[in-house]
């Protein structure tokens, strides 16, 4: 159990740390981007996702996974997958060149934002099948560097169009530039892909259409929990709105990203290992939740006090209005990991009915608490219902996996105890605040509240969770002694 939770914390370091770097690039660049674009503008690029989020579900016919999880037949199988992957994605390009032309037509930035995505979907195919390659065979770390190397392009191509001048229109050549440089990363990555032995019969290509449905139609309902919000409160509030909350709900997405990246390119292909010993596969999912739900919650908790301080020393109080939505957004964080990881199991063992009911009901739950929040006639009402609606899921996801094997005392394992530590230590620091400073509501209150939680929390872990966060140390400590060596080996070779 030990060695596989270390494989699994090895994988994870390069995937976590790049995906980190990932982030901070993504950060200066929103920090950049914020200051040179409005609202509204952000409010554009939210609409164009939100419309192209179910036809991206066509995306390499759902394939991913599949391949993935059929890694033995890589070489058999690629050029095949490679051909089946093409024809879907140049469907969906061409179902998104039609849903720009009506704002192209009037000359919408929206519809030079969506043609942007349209394009680069056919262009991505090689870049799938690279990724996939190197997910097969370990090399998280050519994985993890070709992430970083995508966020830079992207931020910085958005922010260099966005400082000459192109508004919204900015966000177009993002998806573009970005699929270019992943698909030559890969073919210097994984190679070229391998010579298939002959053609495939068309029952073949049915049979695969068969069990990547299901994957699809997850992509779809996926899609929709990630993006379809934005398209609710675009439908039933205006640009600007939608922009505040796409911008907050974007800052809370970069926090989770660096352990998120970590579960899907890591935990399925370990988890894969186990399915011949279920009660073994189930004990290893429960040490790994566990660890990441003792880490996320201390630093989403932190993430939230933190975030006024920081949204108005970036933006000198341009984007505060987006700062209390960003913190009630940061809930959601655990939540996503948790469902994340029960995605994990489901994809392991092949259950992609279970996984895309999963999918759907984290889909319309998503779009339908974002409508709901509408009502209260304000972004913070939305980030509220938003929020309570992943908290409440996450939960009964994590009960319903009872269904393969997950006791309830595994579960309560998981989340109990580290929700109690935070969420006292939280509570105290929102009480005591406001006696150490007479009452003030101003930066330094945000300062202290934030001070006050990581004392209380950090005591909390230490006393409790000491463990856990030693393993999770080691293993990184040691995928930094075994990245050491192979280059001391490797600069005595040259």
């Amino acid at each position: 159990m030990r060695s596989l939770t270390s494989k699994a914390v090895a994988g994870a370091g390069w995937i976590f740390a790049s995906t980190t770097l990932g982030r901070i690039v993504a950060m200066l660049g929103q920090i950049g981007i914020g200051w040179l674009l409005k609202p509204e503008d952000f409010g554009v690029w939210a609409l164009a996702l939100a419309m192209s989020s179910a036809v991206m579900a066509l995306r390499n016919g759902g394939t991913t996974q599949i391949l993935v999880q059929r890694g033995q037949d890589f070489p058999r199988e690629a050029r095949f997958f490679l051909r089946y992957s093409l024809a879907f994605n140049l469907f969906a390009a061409a179902i998104l060149l039609c849903l720009s032309v009506p704002y192209l037509l009037k000359g919408s930035a929206v519809g030079i934002a969506v043609l942007g995505i349209a394009i680069s979907v056919p262009l991505a195919t090689p870049a799938m099948l690279s990724r996939a390659k190197l997910t097969i065979d370990g090399r998280f770390r050519a994985l993890a560097l070709t992430s970083l190397g995508s966020s830079i392009v992207w931020q910085g191509s958005v922010f260099a169009l966005a400082y000459v001048g192109f508004g919204a229109a900015s966000f177009a050549c993002a998806p573009v530039l970005q699929t270019a440089f992943e698909t030559l990363a890969g073919r210097l990555t994984a190679g070229r892909l391998p010579v298939e032995s002959g053609p495939r019969p068309r029952s073949d290509y049915v049979a695969l259409f068969r069990q990547s449905g299901w994957i699809m139609l997850s992509a779809a309902v996926l899609s929709l929990g990630t993006t379809g919000d934005y398209f609710a409160v675009g439908v039933l509030t205006d640009l600007r709105t939608v922009g505040i909350y796409y911008f907050g709900f974007q800052t809370v997405v970069a926090l989770s990203m660096p352990i998120y990246n970590g579960i899907e390119s890591v935990m399925p292909t370990l988890l894969v290992t186990l399915n011949d010993n279920p009660p073994r596969q189930i004990a290893a999912l429960v040490r790994a939740m566990r660890t990441i739900v003792i880490a996320a919650l201390p630093v989403a908790v932190s993430f939230a006090l933190a975030a006024p301080i920081v949204i108005h020393l970036l933006w000198h109080g341009k984007w505060d209005i987006a700062a209390r939505p960003t913190q009630i957004l940061a809930a959601c964080v655990p939540a996503w990991l948790i469902i994340h990881s029960a995605r994990a199991l489901l994809e392991a063992r092949g259950l992609w009915k279970l996984r895309f009911g999963l999918l759907a009901l984290n889909g319309v739950g998503g779009i339908t608490s974002a409508a709901v929040g509408t009502l209260f006639g304000s972004v913070e009402g939305i980030a509220v219902s938003v929020a309570v609606f992943y908290a409440a899921f996450s939960l009964s996801a994590l009960l319903a996996l009872g269904r393969l094997g997950l006791a309830i005392r595994d579960a309560a394992a998981i989340a109990l105890k580290p929700l109690a530590v935070n969420c006292t230590a939280l509570l105290s620091s929102l009480a005591l605040a406001p006696l150490l400073l007479a009452g003030r509501h101003d930066g330094l209150a945000d300062a202290v509240r934030l001070a006050v939680f990581l004392l209380l929390a950090g005591v909390g872990n230490l006393l409790l969770f000491r463990a856990e966060w030693a393993e999770l140390l080691r293993g990184f400590a040691a995928r930094a002694r075994r990245t050491a060596v192979s280059r001391a080996q490797k600069a005595g070779v040259a």
